[in-house]
């Protein structure tokens, strides 16, 4: 009892002066990274291009040490003077995927990528890790940030802000922005529209509906001089803000935005934690990437396209599909456990939902009518047919079924939107 108390007065104490390290270290606004990541599936580069600054922080002021070892990407602040680590925050990219891919083995390929942290009151190291083969960091880049002498550059972006839900403080609730990708002035009834109908698709689902109080959602009205999104039809190019389109990594149905620099422009005077893409088309599409973005488009299966790709980008959560067709290729790599809480290679099963399922579960589990509710482990996720595993026969993350994460996914999303609110 007496090591439990221990513990437990230790815990507090971290809590309380991670509360008041925020005020001593950090000013309550935005440093915006923005930088150039290049390479190959052996090369990883990065170059620092400019730094920008929002107006305020919607992160906890709390909980600023990132406890989950998600995401390819990391980034640490350390405070120069004494090097203790101030913030830090796991996260993946775009780039990650396309050197997994067949041409991005040998091709270099360049990415505009921004990344944020609590803008600093005095000098700070800034350091940044890319994760090799699903295993440990690997330092990358190490910067030194001057707040008093660096250049911040402009931002001449600045749309007005729409508050579709909000159920809490910004410091206190997770801040999920929508912003509208394809929309021209004349689609501006059309617009609110849809982002109600993300929002009510959001709120709607399970685990976020019960968590309605710790999420406020937001969207601007941002236009774009044309309507529609690029390559719906092979070939068409259309004039967006975010110049967004599908054929990301050459799967038609992936829809990306490769400019990540403009994203952060048009949200810079929305506080945000996470962002959401609507993407004004019926093409079938979307997208997500863990603590990046996530996008959607406006068709028949909008509602779980958005949660899901949400789960993606919010939680972390794998893809536990493994028969649609993708193009990174040993995304999983054999021997590894991967990071995302939702798979496993049963390498290091204890670290998932080992303790969730009851005793006797077998492992592996059938696939079988009398195990459709059943939580278990059933083989096939992660693109792969064989060697990975997923909690439910089928969940929102694996099938096109809306509000249907099982309890393993639903989980992971409830802690990151506590994470968040405290």
């Amino acid at each position: 009892m007496k090591k439990i108390s221990c513990i437990a007065l230790v815990s507090i104490f971290v809590f309380v002066a991670q509360a008041q390290d925020f005020n001593t270290y950090f000013k309550n606004q935005s440093l915006r990274i923005n930088y150039i990541h290049s390479g190959t599936k052996d090369v990883d580069n990065i170059e620092i291009a400019f730094f920008q600054k929002n107006n305020v922080w919607a992160g906890s002021m709390t909980h600023l040490i990132d406890p989950n070892d998600y995401g390819c990407h990391k980034i640490e602040v350390y405070d120069s003077a004494s090097n203790l680590l101030l913030y830090s925050r796991t996260y993946s990219c775009l780039f990650g995927e396309y050197r997994t891919t067949e041409v991005g083995k040998t091709k270099s390929k360049d990415f505009k990528e921004t990344v944020l942290c609590p803008f600093p009151k005095k000098t700070v190291r800034i350091e940044f890790y890319t994760r090799k083969q699903q295993l440990a960091f690997e330092k990358k880049k190490s910067i030194f940030v001057n707040p008093e002498i660096i250049v911040i550059a402009p931002n001449n972006y600045s749309f007005q802000t729409i508050d579709l839900a909000i159920g809490g403080d910004i410091h206190r609730a997770y801040d999920l922005v929508i912003v509208p990708e394809g929309y021209s002035i004349e689609d501006s009834a059309k617009l609110i529209k849809d982002m109600k109908m993300c929002k009510d698709a959001i709120l709607g689902c399970s685990p976020f509906k019960e968590h309605a109080s710790q999420i406020n959602i937001r969207t601007i009205l941002s236009y774009s001089e044309e309507s529609g999104i690029s390559q719906e039809e092979k070939g068409k190019y259309v004039n967006t803000i975010l110049e967004s389109g599908f054929y990301s990594l050459d799967l038609e149905r992936y829809l990306m935005v490769d400019h990540v620099w403009k994203l952060h422009d048009v949200c810079s005077n929305v506080p945000y934690d996470n962002i959401l893409i609507m993407c004004n088309t019926k093409k079938y599409g979307g997208g997500g990437i863990y603590n990046w973005y996530a996008t959607v488009s406006d068709n028949k299966h909008i509602n779980y396209v958005c949660v899901h790709e949400l789960g993606h980008s919010i939680a972390g959560l794998a893809d536990e599909y493994y028969s649609s067709e993708v193009t990174v290729q040993d995304f999983y790599p054999k021997g590894t456990e991967p990071k995302e809480p939702n798979i496993t290679s049963l390498i290091d099963f204890k670290s998932k939902w080992q303790d969730m399922l009851e005793v006797g579960t077998p492992i592996p589990t059938p696939i079988t009518d009398e195990n459709k509710d059943k939580l278990g482990v059933y083989e096939g996720a992660g693109y792969c047919a064989k060697g990975l595993y997923r909690p439910y026969i089928s969940c929102t993350m694996k099938d096109i079924v809306y509000d249907r994460f099982c309890p393993v996914c639903k989980k992971a999303i409830s802690e990151m939107l506590e994470l968040y609110s405290k």
